[in-house]
């Protein structure tokens, strides 16, 4: 990863996001933007007048974004550039990470606000729709590498993008591989708890061969060395927050397009309600 923007909305958590792409940045050695979008809902109501209020607000806004750069201790600076941009965030968000070709877009929680920026919900959804880049979540404060991660797959190829991308942000972090998968027929079997256990433990130990399988396929050995394994069984989500909540993860990582199958891990469905109320950072790729 060579470029990283992070769009700023100037919020209470804007520090936090300011610090963390910083981090990622430098030990990426890569080049960081500092974006912030002025929403045109809120500046455009007559143009002609308004020129020196959009002007006002761009000009607080560059303040903004250098006194956030300024303020990060001094190894964490790496080479950065602001930019106040206008228009629908998500459209100019997309646009500027086309143009600057970044390899990763970091952002923070949203807001109660509704006439501030909001980088998730519906502007995630069609920020995430409409840019190939993954999106970083920044959920906590802290600027410390991540050192464990959880990653939910399916070994589509928008997890293993997921995956990957979440193996550069934390090069030395310990890896738990997650794969959930959602039993047949229970509904039709809970009368008969041990034919339905027997089932569990066939479907599990099949799982489990294929996931080891696909392993050597879809890492590499360096990889392989840090990650530890796990398969659950359950719905989804459910599984997940379990996971979440017995690791306690410093990022948490899945993709947006699940693989349909036996073994199918939907991770699509509910990667915006982790986005929503992040337990953790949150990074998601297509």
């Amino acid at each position: 990863m060579k470029t990283l923007l992070a769009a700023i909305d100037l919020g209470p958590d804007s520090a936090a996001v300011v610090k963390r792409a910083a981090e990622l940045a430098v030990g990426l050695k890569a080049a960081l933007h500092l974006v912030h979008v002025i929403d045109e809902a809120v500046a455009l109501y007559e143009p002609m007048v308004e020129i020196s209020m959009r002007h006002r607000l761009q000009q607080g806004a560059t303040q903004a974004l250098q006194g956030l750069f300024d303020g990060l201790p001094g190894a964490l600076k790496p080479d950065s550039e602001q930019h106040v941009l206008l228009g629908k965030p998500d459209r100019v968000l997309a646009r500027k990470a086309l143009e600057l070709k970044a390899d990763l877009i970091v952002v923070g929680r949203h807001h109660i606000d509704p006439m501030q920026d909001l980088f998730v919900g519906t502007t995630a959804e069609r920020l995430l729709r409409h840019c190939e880049v993954p999106l970083l979540m920044v959920g906590r404060d802290g600027g410390e590498p991540y050192r464990s991660l959880l990653a939910a797959t399916d070994f589509s190829r928008s997890s293993h993008h997921a995956l990957q991308a979440g193996l550069w942000l934390a090069p030395q972090a310990q890896v738990s591989l997650v794969h959930v998968f959602e039993p047949p027929l229970l509904g039709f079997l809970r009368h008969d708890s041990l034919h339905t256990d027997s089932l569990m433990a066939h479907q599990k130990a099949r799982i489990e061969r294929e996931v080891k399988e696909e392993m050597s396929h879809f890492l590499a050995d360096d990889a392989q060395n840090r990650i530890h394994t796990e398969i659950m069984a359950g719905e989804v989500r459910d599984c997940l927050l379990q996971a979440v909540e017995r690791l306690q993860p410093q990022l948490l990582v899945m993709g947006t397009h699940g693989r349909q199958g036996i073994s199918r891990l939907l991770v699509g469905s509910v990667a915006m309600s982790f986005l929503s109320a992040p337990p953790c950072d949150v990074l998601v790729s297509r």
